[in-house]
């Protein structure tokens, strides 16, 4: 190479470099916050829509494009921190189409609860077309519920779906081979073309569960008869005269009305709106001291996988990572319990299991767990909590599922009939195709399996038996793969106790014996990345490269269709 190319390359070279390091200054100037003035008789306005995330964002690049996304944890803190602010005069909180749970729905009611004790007022205006029952729930917590006039209500019952693919496996040629322990571990949905007589009492006993809450909460707190309440729902739709007239919201209005009632006097006279948005407010928020006693915050949030997960764009929970992070926990001897938010359906038996390993572990070296159970903690999700000395989960927190199921798809009919693909083979034992994605199981490997699933099921019930300071006999008829609400799993000792984050913390408190009055501090896990951290370790660059060849998507399929796993999954629940 000529010394000429060796400096043009040189060149080249710098000026990426050059250019690199300027973008990440630029990229950090403008993410840094400013300085933040929060004025007198301010209003804080937060506004939820879609699904508020469990934890605060942890990486600089997630909290370059969710700039203004505020977690549930964040919320509890902002209320609470705005309760106490002479600054904050009311809150307004706009509510847009929810995508949260209905546990998540409830824990957010109970930070409001908490902030009204202050005697501020809360202002909810329904920022929707048609509010559900869902939206109304949580407006319910407000003082005053605002609907535009050409708005309505749908307080039309709750329903459940749930799809099956029989036909369409059918069609395609597809043989599937599910097995489950036990009879109310799945809806069977690639077997089936209904749901079993055990399945709809199942899920029938959760939706009366949730709607008996949702009628109760909701005529008490707007003071009107429950068996009122009752006949609406069975007509289904209310327009805004008929919520008006049936006191289901305050008043018929719009947005700038609200703002028009919470006008302050200028000093220079007139009248002006103060507000501060949830996430401005929430830098304004001067962070507390530290206090005597440090405990864990993690997350086991998403579906369980056995292996790794990449904290920044992973919508997965690793085994192997999340049991990692409790180690590190249970090196640092200024930790002294551990607040688990749980957020899971549940997922790989192994992995499941790593991170139970890890919470007993955290356990016997004196560091008590409370696990704070969100939307969902089934099956794995409930197996990776039951080895913590307390749970806790929202009435409407879909839990239990202890149980396991295992799948298969012989896939021989669509490749030959459909994509005409043969397939030949040559074994050198008998079932060395056990798993082979274009054969199916035979009897004697059928019994093989279900052997290895009762294994797997008698551990996780033994296990959950000894979490819960109860006997094999006593836990396993609660087991059989059956899904309970909060309520219910509270009833059947499932969970020690129903309620929310500040449940938790006090649970913690008294392991620890901490003075209920006195402050703890919340340390989150995986500790945020400063943005430099973050520009050095390579987070903000990282590009997964996928493969984009036929063969090789169709060699990723097949090899995940042959890895033997059985799952601890709890089955998916939509209620509407």
């Amino acid at each position: 190479m000529s010394r000429k190319t060796l400096w043009v390359f040189g060149i080249i070279l710098a000026a990426m470099a050059l250019f690199l390091v300027m973008a990440s200054l630029s990229l950090y100037l403008f993410t840094r916050p400013s300085r933040i003035e929060v004025r007198q008789n301010s209003v804080l306005e937060i506004n939820l829509q879609r699904e508020l995330p469990e934890l605060p964002l942890t990486t600089p690049i997630a909290q370059i494009f969710e700039r203004d996304s505020v977690s549930v944890i964040d919320l509890d803190r902002l209320l609470r921190a705005a309760a106490k602010d002479q600054r904050i005069a009311a809150v307004y909180l706009g509510i847009h189409p929810l995508g949260n749970s209905w546990a998540q729905v409830e824990e957010i009611r109970g930070f409001l609860h908490e902030f009204r004790q202050s005697k501020k007022k809360i202002y909810a205006y329904l920022a929707v077309d048609m509010a559900s029952e869902k939206e109304l729930y949580l407006a319910s917590a407000a003082d005053e519920i605002f609907l535009n006039p050409d708005a309505g209500l749908l307080i039309n019952g709750l329903m459940a779906e749930i799809g099956f693919y029989k036909r369409m496996m059918a069609k395609l040629k597809i043989e599937p081979q599910f097995l489950q322990f036990k009879e109310f571990k799945s809806a069977e949905n690639f077997t089936r073309e209904k749901m079993t007589p055990e399945f709809r009492s199942m899920l029938e006993s959760i939706l009366i569960d949730i709607q008996d809450r949702f009628v109760q909460t909701v005529a008490e707190e707007r003071k009107i008869e429950a068996a009122r309440l009752r006949e609406l729902i069975k007509i289904g739709i209310a327009p805004a005269p008929l919520a008006i007239q049936e006191h289901l919201v305050t008043a018929l209005g719009y947005e700038d009305e609200i703002q028009s009632k919470l006008m302050v006097d200028k000093s220079g006279g007139g009248k002006e709106y103060r507000s501060i948005t949830a996430s401005k407010y929430l830098k304004a928020v001067e962070p507390s001291r530290r206090a005597k006693q440090r405990v864990a915050l993690i997350g086991g949030l998403g579906p369980i996988v056995s292996g790794s997960s990449d904290e920044a764009w992973g919508n997965f929970m690793g085994g192997e990572t999340m049991a990692e992070r409790l180690r590190q926990i249970r090196r640092e001897k200024d930790i002294k319990g551990v607040l688990f938010r749980v957020d899971s359906p549940g997922g790989s038996a192994v992995g499941s299991d790593k991170i139970w390993r890890e919470i007993r572990l955290l356990e016997k070296e004196g560091k008590p767990v409370v696990a704070s159970m969100a939307g969902v903690a089934g099956s794995g999700g409930y197996y990776i909590a039951m080895g913590a000395r307390k749970i806790v989960a929202e009435p409407s927190t879909i839990t239990g599922s202890i149980g396991v199921i295992f799948g298969k798809f012989n896939l021989r009919g669509l490749y030959e009939q459909w994509l005409g693909i043969t397939t030949d083979q040559i074994k050198l034992a008998e079932n060395a195709d056990i798993f082979s994605s274009v054969n199916s199981l035979t009897e004697q490997q059928k019994n093989q399996i279900k052997a290895w699933m009762e294994d797997i099921y008698n551990s996780f019930v033994r296990k959950a038996a000894e979490g819960r300071g109860t006997t094999f006999a006593e836990l396993e008829p609660k087991a059989h793969g059956r899904i309970y609400t909060g309520s219910q799993a509270r009833r059947l000792r499932l969970i020690d106790e129903v309620g929310g984050l500040t449940t938790a913390v006090g649970l913690l408190k008294r392991e620890l014996k901490i003075p209920e009055q006195d402050e703890i501090e919340l340390v989150l896990y995986p500790k945020p990345k400063s943005f430099w951290q973050s520009l050095l370790e390579g987070d903000l660059f990282k590009i997964s490269t996928p493969s984009h060849s036929l063969d090789a998507f169709f060699g990723e399929t097949r090899q995940t269709l042959e890895t033997p796993s059985p799952w601890l999954i709890a089955p998916e629940v939509r209620i509407y």
